[in-house]
């Protein structure tokens, strides 16, 4: 997607994502009866809430308007920009 070098680096690393997993993982380890999804949720944003906490700045938070364009235009590859107004020569 032609990234800035730092930012493609910055997100090459997985460690946030296995950091808030095993941060879920612990908060939830003592559920023994999981009622329905709601409590699922309501467990698992606690344990996103406690990641929270120890998550730090990415390097490259100054490029992340870059990424998101980069995402929208892969999303819509084939957006059609509308016409205002067409006229026909009679």
């Amino acid at each position: 997607m032609k990234l800035p070098k730092e930012l493609g680096r910055s997100l090459a690393c997985t460690n946030i994502a296995e950091n808030m997993m095993g941060t879920i993982r612990r908060v939830t380890r003592n559920v023994k009866r999981w009622r329905d999804a709601g409590m699922a949720l309501r467990w698992v944003t606690a344990g996103m809430i406690e990641a929270n906490k120890g998550f730090r700045r990415l390097k490259a938070h100054r490029q992340l308007s870059v990424l998101r364009a980069a995402l929208q235009a892969h999303h819509n590859p084939m957006t059609i920009n509308p016409v205002a107004h067409v006229t026909r020569a009679a």
